[in-house]
Protein backbone atom coordinates (compact mmCIF):
# COMPACT_ATOMS: atom_id res chain seq x y z
CA UNK A 1 0.00 0.00 0.00
CA UNK A 2 1.79 3.27 -1.05
CA UNK A 3 1.98 6.05 1.46
CA UNK A 4 -0.79 8.42 0.18
CA UNK A 5 -3.37 5.13 -0.18
CA UNK A 6 -2.67 5.04 4.01
CA UNK A 7 -3.14 8.60 4.50
CA UNK A 8 -6.39 8.57 2.66
CA UNK A 9 -7.48 5.38 4.13
CA UNK A 10 -6.60 6.71 7.61
CA UNK A 11 -8.24 10.02 6.86
CA UNK A 12 -11.70 7.63 5.84
CA UNK A 13 -10.98 5.82 9.51
CA UNK A 14 -11.00 9.38 10.91
CA UNK A 15 -14.74 10.74 9.50
CA UNK A 16 -16.15 6.71 10.17
CA UNK A 17 -15.06 7.36 13.63
CA UNK A 18 -17.13 10.56 13.92
CA UNK A 19 -20.23 9.29 12.34
CA UNK A 20 -19.89 5.53 14.43
CA UNK A 21 -19.74 8.83 17.79
CA UNK A 22 -23.02 10.54 16.34
CA UNK A 23 -24.48 7.24 16.60
CA UNK A 24 -24.60 7.00 19.86
CA UNK A 25 -26.84 9.49 20.54
CA UNK A 26 -29.34 8.31 18.24
CA UNK A 27 -29.22 4.70 20.31
CA UNK A 28 -30.60 5.94 23.35
CA UNK A 29 -32.49 9.46 23.14
CA UNK A 30 -34.83 10.27 25.97
CA UNK A 31 -35.49 13.73 25.12
CA UNK A 32 -32.39 15.79 25.63
CA UNK A 33 -31.15 12.74 28.25
CA UNK A 34 -29.04 10.73 26.90
CA UNK A 35 -27.85 8.64 29.62
CA UNK A 36 -28.24 8.72 33.54
CA UNK A 37 -26.80 12.02 34.95
CA UNK A 38 -25.26 11.50 38.65
CA UNK A 39 -27.64 12.96 40.81
CA UNK A 40 -30.28 10.08 39.57
CA UNK A 41 -31.63 8.14 42.23
CA UNK A 42 -30.36 4.41 41.90
CA UNK A 43 -34.31 3.53 41.10
CA UNK A 44 -33.66 6.30 37.97
CA UNK A 45 -30.32 4.31 36.57
CA UNK A 46 -31.90 1.00 36.91
CA UNK A 47 -34.95 2.10 34.62
CA UNK A 48 -32.52 3.60 32.44
CA UNK A 49 -30.60 0.84 31.52
CA UNK A 50 -34.03 -1.07 31.73
CA UNK A 51 -35.08 0.44 28.84
CA UNK A 52 -32.07 1.23 26.89
CA UNK A 53 -30.36 -2.27 27.57
CA UNK A 54 -30.31 -2.92 23.25
CA UNK A 55 -28.84 0.79 23.13
CA UNK A 56 -26.08 0.47 25.66
CA UNK A 57 -24.90 -2.84 23.80
CA UNK A 58 -25.06 -0.96 20.50
CA UNK A 59 -22.99 2.16 22.01
CA UNK A 60 -20.23 0.11 23.46
CA UNK A 61 -19.85 -2.15 19.87
CA UNK A 62 -19.93 1.41 17.81
CA UNK A 63 -17.44 3.31 20.64
CA UNK A 64 -15.06 0.32 20.47
CA UNK A 65 -15.16 0.38 16.71
CA UNK A 66 -14.73 3.65 16.27
CA UNK A 67 -11.99 3.79 19.17
CA UNK A 68 -9.95 1.23 16.71
CA UNK A 69 -10.33 3.30 13.64
CA UNK A 70 -8.65 5.93 15.58
CA UNK A 71 -5.57 4.18 16.24
CA UNK A 72 -5.60 4.07 12.13
CA UNK A 73 -6.42 7.99 11.70
CA UNK A 74 -3.27 8.50 13.97
CA UNK A 75 -0.85 6.48 12.56
CA UNK A 76 -1.76 8.09 9.23
CA UNK A 77 -1.56 11.65 10.76
CA UNK A 78 2.03 10.75 11.44
CA UNK A 79 2.50 9.74 7.94
CA UNK A 80 0.91 13.02 6.55
CA UNK A 81 2.59 15.40 8.97
CA UNK A 82 5.94 13.52 7.72
CA UNK A 83 6.98 12.97 11.22
CA UNK A 84 9.80 10.17 12.18
CA UNK A 85 8.80 7.08 13.33
CA UNK A 86 10.55 7.28 16.49
CA UNK A 87 9.91 11.14 16.97
CA UNK A 88 8.41 12.11 20.31
CA UNK A 89 5.66 13.43 18.92
CA UNK A 90 5.20 10.72 16.63
CA UNK A 91 5.22 8.27 19.42
CA UNK A 92 3.16 10.36 21.95
CA UNK A 93 -0.06 10.58 19.14
CA UNK A 94 0.18 6.90 18.54
CA UNK A 95 0.68 6.50 21.89
CA UNK A 96 -2.13 8.18 22.87
CA UNK A 97 -4.57 6.40 20.38
CA UNK A 98 -3.57 3.42 21.56
CA UNK A 99 -4.19 4.02 24.76
CA UNK A 100 -7.84 5.82 24.08
CA UNK A 101 -8.88 2.07 22.46
CA UNK A 102 -7.28 0.27 25.99
CA UNK A 103 -9.08 2.53 28.35
CA UNK A 104 -12.66 2.58 25.68
CA UNK A 105 -12.34 -1.41 26.40
CA UNK A 106 -12.49 -1.14 29.66
CA UNK A 107 -15.33 1.04 29.70
CA UNK A 108 -17.42 -0.55 27.83
CA UNK A 109 -17.45 -3.68 29.28
CA UNK A 110 -17.98 -1.98 32.79
CA UNK A 111 -21.18 -0.22 31.21
CA UNK A 112 -22.17 -3.53 29.85
CA UNK A 113 -22.08 -5.43 33.02
CA UNK A 114 -24.17 -2.64 33.97
CA UNK A 115 -27.11 -3.30 31.22
CA UNK A 116 -27.17 -7.33 32.75
CA UNK A 117 -30.62 -8.58 34.55
CA UNK A 118 -29.13 -9.31 37.54
CA UNK A 119 -28.64 -5.92 38.06
CA UNK A 120 -31.69 -4.51 36.72
CA UNK A 121 -34.26 -6.63 38.26
CA UNK A 122 -32.96 -6.44 41.32
CA UNK A 123 -33.39 -3.68 44.00
CA UNK A 124 -30.72 -4.98 46.67
CA UNK A 125 -28.58 -5.03 43.42
CA UNK A 126 -28.94 -1.11 42.34
CA UNK A 127 -26.28 0.71 44.55
CA UNK A 128 -23.68 -1.79 42.97
CA UNK A 129 -25.19 -1.03 39.50
CA UNK A 130 -24.81 2.84 40.36
CA UNK A 131 -21.23 2.10 41.56
CA UNK A 132 -20.04 0.11 38.50
CA UNK A 133 -21.56 3.81 36.41
CA UNK A 134 -19.39 5.53 38.95
CA UNK A 135 -16.38 3.73 38.02
CA UNK A 136 -17.40 3.87 34.17
CA UNK A 137 -17.48 7.91 34.72
CA UNK A 138 -14.26 8.10 36.53
CA UNK A 139 -12.44 6.15 34.06
CA UNK A 140 -14.17 7.65 30.93
CA UNK A 141 -13.11 11.37 32.00
CA UNK A 142 -10.14 10.29 33.43
CA UNK A 143 -9.29 9.57 29.86
CA UNK A 144 -10.15 13.27 28.68
CA UNK A 145 -6.27 13.63 29.65
CA UNK A 146 -5.10 11.26 27.13
CA UNK A 147 -7.36 12.81 24.81
CA UNK A 148 -5.71 16.33 25.28
CA UNK A 149 -2.02 15.11 25.08
CA UNK A 150 -3.37 13.44 21.44
CA UNK A 151 -4.77 17.07 20.25
CA UNK A 152 -1.89 18.85 21.79
CA UNK A 153 1.06 16.71 20.27
CA UNK A 154 -0.99 17.27 17.02
CA UNK A 155 -0.92 20.97 17.47
CA UNK A 156 2.93 21.17 17.98
CA UNK A 157 3.37 18.39 15.26
CA UNK A 158 1.08 20.71 12.60
CA UNK A 159 3.29 24.09 13.30
CA UNK A 160 6.76 22.14 13.26
CA UNK A 161 5.76 20.06 9.46
CA UNK A 162 3.28 22.98 8.06
CA UNK A 163 2.13 19.90 6.10
CA UNK A 164 -1.55 21.10 7.19
CA UNK A 165 -3.22 24.47 6.95
CA UNK A 166 -2.40 26.34 10.09
CA UNK A 167 -5.97 26.27 11.47
CA UNK A 168 -5.69 22.71 12.28
CA UNK A 169 -2.89 22.69 14.58
CA UNK A 170 -4.94 25.91 16.34
CA UNK A 171 -8.32 23.92 16.42
CA UNK A 172 -6.02 20.82 17.89
CA UNK A 173 -4.34 23.55 20.77
CA UNK A 174 -7.97 24.80 21.73
CA UNK A 175 -10.00 21.25 22.08
CA UNK A 176 -7.02 20.15 23.72
CA UNK A 177 -6.79 22.86 26.25
CA UNK A 178 -10.65 22.52 26.61
CA UNK A 179 -10.49 18.51 26.74
CA UNK A 180 -7.91 18.62 29.60
CA UNK A 181 -10.24 21.00 31.14
CA UNK A 182 -13.00 18.93 31.26
CA UNK A 183 -11.48 16.07 33.03
CA UNK A 184 -12.52 17.84 36.10
CA UNK A 185 -16.54 17.55 35.33
CA UNK A 186 -15.81 13.82 36.79
CA UNK A 187 -15.98 15.73 40.34
CA UNK A 188 -19.27 17.27 39.47
CA UNK A 189 -22.07 16.13 41.77
CA UNK A 190 -24.81 17.48 40.64
CA UNK A 191 -26.24 20.13 37.77
CA UNK A 192 -26.09 20.75 34.16
CA UNK A 193 -22.75 20.05 34.10
CA UNK A 194 -22.77 16.85 36.20
CA UNK A 195 -20.85 13.57 34.04
CA UNK A 196 -23.26 12.13 30.73
CA UNK A 197 -24.98 15.36 30.63
CA UNK A 198 -24.98 16.69 26.89
CA UNK A 199 -22.85 19.73 28.11
CA UNK A 200 -20.46 17.22 29.71
CA UNK A 201 -19.57 14.85 27.05
CA UNK A 202 -19.14 17.98 24.38
CA UNK A 203 -15.37 17.73 25.08
CA UNK A 204 -15.50 14.32 23.60
CA UNK A 205 -17.03 15.86 20.43
CA UNK A 206 -14.87 17.96 19.65
CA UNK A 207 -11.97 15.73 19.82
CA UNK A 208 -14.20 13.12 17.49
CA UNK A 209 -15.46 16.44 15.49
CA UNK A 210 -11.66 17.79 14.97
CA UNK A 211 -10.60 14.50 13.78
CA UNK A 212 -13.15 14.77 10.80
CA UNK A 213 -12.06 18.06 10.17
CA UNK A 214 -8.58 16.90 9.84
CA UNK A 215 -9.35 14.03 7.80
CA UNK A 216 -11.47 15.68 5.06
CA UNK A 217 -8.34 18.01 5.06
CA UNK A 218 -6.03 15.14 4.45
CA UNK A 219 -8.26 13.42 2.03
CA UNK A 220 -7.34 16.74 -0.52
CA UNK A 221 -3.52 16.49 -0.07
CA UNK A 222 -1.86 16.03 -3.26
CA UNK A 223 -0.60 12.29 -4.12
CA UNK A 224 3.29 12.25 -3.32
CA UNK A 225 4.18 8.89 -4.96
CA UNK A 226 4.87 10.32 -8.48
CA UNK A 227 6.94 13.44 -6.50
CA UNK A 228 8.95 10.22 -4.14
CA UNK A 229 10.09 8.37 -7.23
CA UNK A 230 10.77 11.30 -9.12
CA UNK A 231 14.42 11.37 -7.39
CA UNK A 232 15.36 8.04 -7.91
CA UNK A 233 13.78 7.71 -11.18
CA UNK A 234 15.84 11.19 -12.24
CA UNK A 235 19.18 9.00 -11.05
CA UNK A 236 18.60 5.66 -12.84
CA UNK A 237 18.42 8.07 -16.26
CA UNK A 238 21.73 9.60 -15.19
CA UNK A 239 22.92 6.46 -14.63
CA UNK A 240 22.21 5.41 -17.93
CA UNK A 241 23.06 8.43 -19.93
CA UNK A 242 26.71 7.40 -21.63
Amino acid sequence: MSETTQIRVGAWAGIANLLLSLAVLLTTRDSWKFWPVRGDSDAEYAAWFDQHSAGAFAQTFSTNIGALLGIWFAFSLTRALRLPHDSLLSVIIRTSATTIVAGMLVVNAMFSVTSTPQFIDAPESWPLLRAFTEACLHTFYGLLSVFAFFLLAAAASIHQSRELPAWTGWTALAAGLVTLAGSAISLVRSGWLAPLSLPAVTPFFLFWLWVASVSVVMLRLPSRDLSEDLPERKEELDIGDP
